[in-house]
Order: C-alpha cells, then structure tokens, then sequence
C-alpha cells in the first residue's frame, strides 16, 4: 500500500509529464516516483534559472496544493520569479528619471539583462548601461523586499 504522500508524488509527477515538465525518465517506481520535496524545489530553481517563469509559477502552485513544497517556500519563489521577470521599464518613475537611465533597454527583465552582463553581449547596450539597469532593478527588488516585511 502506498503513503499518502506517495500518492500525491504520483499525482503531480503525472500533471508535471502531461504538461513537458518532467519527463518519464525522470519517474522511477523503486523510489516511489522519484519527485519529492527537495527534487520540486529544484526543478522550481532550475525553471527560473532558465527564466521559464510561467512553468514555474505553475510548478509552484502545484507543489504548494499538493504539500510537496512549504508555503514559505512558494512565497519565497514567487518573490524570485516577480524580481527576475520585472521589466526595466515597470521601475517607479522616479528611477526612470536618473540622468544615465537606460532607456533602450526598458524592455528587457532583470533576467535577461543579467544573461546578456553575465555572457559580455553589449550588441543592445553598453557594460555601464546594463550595470545601472541591473542596479536599478536591484534596488526595486529590494525596497519591495522591505516594504513586504514591514507589512
């Protein structure tokens, strides 16, 4: 007879191969399914990692119904998805009025602005133009951080 838990396992590893999350190689019925805690949180930082943000909110509230993932764990997820896929041009106006604001890149996400840094590809801006984007998005993200706090 099979647990609870291993039931729901079960369960979301089917929605996760029904929807090209997971595939049936990564199912191996000796371990009773093979999708726990620690392997949906990582599938979840793997989703964003990759800035397949839509999969990973689903993934998260998947985990979360099923009890595969802690509420504070979702919440924290969340937190990381809406910093990492914030558009430079979602910035309060205030910021936007910095004198070196980089206007051309107010269509990207912090996400690919990072990848773009992070790889050395200036063809869209400059390096100083994505290190202010990227510090600017950072200070977004974390006066939203403390402000979530306060509350």
């Amino acid at each position: 007879m099979t647990s609870r838990a291993q039931r729901k396992s079960w369960a979301l590893a089917l929605v996760l191969i029904g929807c090209g999350l997971l595939s049936c190689a990564h199912v191996d019925e000796g371990s009773g399914g093979g999708f726990g805690r620690n392997s949906a949180e990582a599938r979840i930082t793997h989703l964003i990692s990759d800035g397949q943000f839509a999969q990973a909110e689903a993934l998260v509230a998947e985990s979360t119904s099923s009890g595969l993932i802690e509420q504070s764990a979702a919440t924290a997820f969340r937190r990381q998805i809406a910093d990492l896929s914030m558009k430079l041009g979602e910035i309060p106006a205030r910021l936007q009025r910095v004198p070196s604001f980089p206007s051309r890149l107010k269509d990207f996400t912090r996400h690919e602005l990072q990848k773009m840094y992070d790889a050395e590809n200036f063809s869209i801006g400059t390096k100083k133009e994505l290190q202010t984007a990227l510090k600017l998005l950072k200070d977004v993200a974390k006066d939203n951080s403390r402000l979530l706090q306060k509350l």
